[in-house]
């Protein structure tokens, strides 16, 4: 398996048991910690747009291809 596949697992992962948590956390407390969430998944969203940037770049660069030069 790829590195990148193995981060974005690991990232949705996290996404989902922190989501779970939260929404825990609300049905017992009736509030969860906004600015926690915020900046947590925001950078969740921040690494998965630099990730989708390295492989745009290893694409664009031709390292990412996994075609074959027919020439």
């Amino acid at each position: 398996m790829k590195t990148s596949n193995i981060i974005l697992l690991a990232l949705g992962g996290f996404a989902l048991a922190f989501i779970t948590a939260m929404t825990i956390v609300f049905c017992v407390k009736g509030a969860v910690p906004d600015t926690l969430i915020q900046y947590t998944l925001g950078a969740g969203g921040l690494e998965a747009f630099l990730l989708a940037g390295i492989k745009v770049s290893a694409v664009l660069s031709g390292r990412g291809s996994n075609r074959e030069d027919t020439k």
